[in-house]
């Protein structure tokens, strides 16, 4: 007896999503987990860190980020914002998987610019800030401000992973919702 293969099924040509997810968790460590000695923001050491560059500049994994996070992004979400220069290619790829637009938020005024936003922002807006690895909050918080400068509204912050050094608790204190694809436990590595 002879079976009909469907060769197109779904089961067939995407991986179920936890194994996506375990295998994109593996690719990231990979690709951007790095040893040693390191002061990370706001003065911390640790003995090790996350390239968000490694990963972020990959296309086979920065595609299935933007996949992943653009999950996490809430509906009513009308606008997204990366702050410059380090989550701007992920801000752009879940922008493009999500065909919503996203304004740069400059954390430092360049000399000669008065502006601290780059793209379209209007007053009221719901937005979502995308960002790649989170530690303190800090810089997703002052990112925040300044859309918040704007008169548009940051709900929530999305990230790749957080490093569970207090972001979320500062995040809940500034009424600001949190969610992250990783934690260093997820990862396999605290």
């Amino acid at each position: 007896m002879r079976r009909n293969l469907d060769l197109l099924a779904e089961r067939r040509v995407r991986l179920p999503r936890s194994e996506a997810l375990a295998e994109l968790r593996a690719d990231v460590v990979r690709a951007a987990y790095v040893e040693g000695d390191f002061v990370l923001a706001d003065g911390l050491r640790t003995n090790y860190y996350f390239d968000k560059y490694l990963f972020e500049t990959r296309p086979a994994i920065l595609r299935r980020l933007s996949s992943f996070l653009a999950d996490l992004v809430p509906r009513e979400t009308e606008r997204l914002a990366a702050p410059a220069l380090g989550a701007v290619a992920l801000g752009t790829a879940v922008s493009l998987e999500l065909g919503l637009p996203l304004v740069i938020v400059r954390l430092d005024r360049e000399p000669g610019s008065p502006r601290t936003i780059e793209g379209e922002l209007y007053a009221d807006e719901e937005v979502t800030l995308i960002e790649d690895v989170v530690v303190t909050g800090s810089r997703a918080l002052r990112a925040v401000s300044r859309v918040g400068e704007s008169g548009a509204r940051v709900r929530q912050v999305v990230s790749v992973l957080d490093r569970r050094e207090g972001a979320a608790e500062r995040f809940a204190e500034a009424s600001v919702g949190y969610r992250h694809l990783f934690t260093p436990e997820e990862l396999g590595i605290a």
